[in-house]
């Protein structure tokens, strides 16, 4: 089923307002094997949502449109498909008063504006919303001897979620899904290549995949991982083998940069990997700023393997935490390969950890120095036999930066946990 996404609102165009509706829900769609064809955005104007609605029906056999329900002067969404397919609106008497009770059950009074939210399509299927006060809408109608049905919901992301689960994304599903079929789908994830490369890595697999159109896949890079989803439509059994055994051979293809699949993260691997071997992790972080302590310690259970992070951001605090020699830092940089080894050793020794992990560099707009130019960071991994270090170059923005930082410090560990 060829489905569209409108989204209606002039923050949405200005950046006031990130548009995390489309995401979403792009997202569910594809998961129950509906055909996402158009991501169209306007803003709060008649001729601009009509211009929409011209494009977006000889393409799509669904649209969903979002935004504009509220009860404010430029909340024109209804009023603008009311004149587009001349269908007149209609007070919702039914409705205004579960709008009175949702207010009054919050101790407030409803506003008088709150009324405009009563008018809706004559024709149309109400859809209620039960976290909000703007009612949704199902429109079925023919445009050019073809169904299409669509679907109105607010633009607040609870309220949209709540109606696209319980009622659009069902609805969609049913006339995108034969009975036998089903979306088999696995996404697997890699960290520590660039997309580039893996994708002329997995070339050979790629080829097999264009060979059978019933298959697809995609590389979706991030600034700490690529994903690899592998989707087909199965119609059996032997369809779900063939599923596995595709799975099975893009794995090959992925080596040592693999780390799992969705809906598993990188930390939590982490995590429950130290868990397993009844091991332990301590950090020292300089230019993460305790970045690295702040994932880990968002996954429940961490406290079992993690015992803290040493956030070393000053020079003499280095010295006095870590015992990292003045005169070192004096000869070889702060940003160093010696004193990020010695950070990693200094912490592990400290906490009697199993592994010391240590991160030291420069990051957004630093100059640098004599030693290290900005962008520079050392990070070290300190086991019982041997401390191992990497250097690496990220770009100048400090929050990408920390976040890349951190995951090559964990992806690190990940490589020699029990080495």
């Amino acid at each position: 089923m060829r489905t569209s996404i409108l989204t209606i609102g002039d923050e949405l165009l200005i950046g006031q307002v990130l548009n995390s509706n489309v995401h979403w829900m792009s997202g569910q769609l594809t998961d129950i094997g509906a055909s996402v064809t158009r991501h169209l955005t306007v803003g709060d104007a008649f001729h601009e949502i009509n211009s929409a609605l011209d494009y977006l029906l000889p393409l799509s056999d669904a649209i969903v449109i979002g935004g504009g329900l509220g009860p404010t002067h430029d909340d024109i969404t209804l009023e603008a498909l009311s004149r587009y397919f001349k269908i007149p609106l209609a007070y919702d008497h039914d409705w205004i008063s579960q709008v009175e009770a949702y207010f009054k059950s919050r101790g407030r009074i409803m506003s008088e504006s709150n009324k405009k939210q009563a008018l809706l399509l004559e024709s149309a299927v109400r859809i209620d919303n039960d976290c909000g006060t703007a009612a949704g809408q199902h429109l079925t109608l023919t445009h050019q001897n073809k169904v299409v049905d669509i679907f109105v919901v607010p633009g607040v992301p609870h309220e949209t979620k709540s109606m696209f689960l319980r009622y659009i994304l069902p609805y969609i599903a049913k006339k995108s899904i034969q009975p036998s079929e089903k979306i088999l789908k696995r996404t697997f994830l890699t960290t520590g290549i660039g997309e580039s490369a893996l994708a002329e890595r997995c070339d050979p697999f790629v080829q097999k995949v264009k060979a059978n159109p019933r298959f697809s896949l995609a590389f979706l890079p991030s600034s700490t991982r690529v994903a690899l989803r592998l989707q087909m439509k199965s119609m059996s059994q032997e369809d779900e083998k063939q599923f596995e055994q595709m799975a099975a051979d893009l794995r090959t293809y992925l080596g040592d940069d693999f780390y799992g699949c969705e809906p598993e993260g990188f930390e939590e691997l982490i995590i429950r990997t130290l868990q397993a071997r009844h091991e332990t992790l301590a950090c020292a972080e300089s230019c993460t700023g305790g970045y690295l302590g702040h994932i880990l310690t968002l996954i429940e259970g961490s406290s079992d393997v993690f015992m803290g992070s040493v956030v070393s951001y000053q020079t003499s605090i280095k010295e006095q935490e870590l015992g990292i020699s003045n005169t070192t830092i004096q000869n070889q940089g702060v940003v160093s390969e010696i004193v990020a080894k010695e950070m990693a050793e200094a912490i592990r020794k400290k906490w009697k950890s199993t592994y010391g992990i240590s991160i030291t560099g420069y990051l957004g707009n630093h100059s640098g120095d004599t030693f290290a130019t900005a962008g520079t960071v050392w990070i070290a991994l300190a086991t019982e036999n041997k401390t191992l270090t990497r250097k690496f170059q990220f770009e100048a923005d400090r929050t990408r930066g920390k976040e890349r930082a951190a995951r090559a410090a964990l992806d690190l560990l990940r490589r020699n946990i029990g080495a």
